[in-house]
């Protein structure tokens, strides 16, 4: 039976940016989380007030706050969006997670105005890379207050954390989340010149991530991605391991944060609809 860690939320931030039809189902008032602050910074910059006000009047904070109730953190946590000066997001110790509002912009800017060959529309480009960043930053958030060990560079182990979160959710919103985050980092992939700096980066290139992401969605469901696969986007010699790779990510999962995960709201929060098909189609 697949573990589904479904506090993380999967379309907290779906619809905050392309602004589709959601139907959300009733909250339950028992998804609360005394130890998650959330903010709305106002941007210095003109040009972002209108990114704050669509995630503000969506409650997309607010959704992030419900989607987390479940996990019983030791300390608080602070989930903002704020405008940063540079296209990034982030988790600090003391500060917590940080959405900057040019990272949303940025996003907007380079999703696709038509659906690619992949099945990539420009609702789940937007929504894919906004929501893998946020499981990203969180992951970084979760192994520092939990005080979780980390094998290899952290960069990496948070980019397993987001992929595996977003498989739980089903296979089609696995499919639309898993090719709309990775959609950014096909941007990155082909011939081109590389700099030093990118190898000796904290985080794998785009290349790289593009490559780790989809390999966590073949390993858990296969037939969703087969066809990247079929195609060559993921060649074969990765793919044949990829379900040990999804196996090992779900082992540390389990092993580190769900002794802090209270399973009761667990099924509250999957009991909820929080995402729509054409949200991200």
């Amino acid at each position: 039976m697949k573990f589904c860690p479904a506090f993380f939320g999967a379309g907290l931030l779906a619809g905050a940016i392309a602004l589709p039809s959601i139907a959300l189902a009733q909250r339950s008032s028992a998804l609360q989380n005394s130890k998650i602050e959330i903010l709305y910074e106002a941007p210095t910059d003109s040009k972002f007030e209108g990114v704050r006000d669509r995630l503000k009047q969506r409650g997309v904070l607010e959704d992030v706050s419900q989607f987390l109730a479940p996990l019983r953190l030791p300390k608080p946590l602070t989930i903002a969006t704020r405008q940063c000066g540079v296209v990034n997001a982030f988790y600090r110790r003391g500060q917590g997670v940080t959405i900057c509002y040019e990272y949303v912009d940025k996003m907007e800017a380079v999703a696709p105005a038509v659906r690619t060959a992949e099945g990539v529309s420009r609702a789940s480009a937007i929504t894919g890379a906004v929501v893998q960043v946020l499981m990203h930053e969180l992951g970084h958030a979760t192994f520092d207050i939990l005080d979780a060990p980390v094998f290899g560079r952290e960069e990496d182990a948070a980019d397993q954390m987001s992929a595996f979160i977003v498989v739980q959710f089903g296979k089609d919103v696995a499919r639309w989340l898993v090719t709309g985050g990775v959609h950014y980092y096909s941007l990155g992939r082909g011939d081109r010149q590389f700099y030093q700096s990118e190898f000796s980066d904290e985080h794998g290139t785009d290349a790289q991530r593009f490559y780790n992401m989809l390999c966590i969605g073949y390993g858990a469901e296969p037939a969703t991605f087969q066809d990247f696969v079929d195609k060559g986007l993921l060649p074969q010699a990765r793919a044949r391991n990829c379900a040990r790779e999804y196996q090992q990510v779900r082992r540390a999962f389990l092993g580190t944060v769900m002794p802090f995960v209270d399973e009761k709201l667990v099924k509250i929060v999957q009991a909820t609809e929080w995402l729509r098909p054409e949200d991200v189609r």
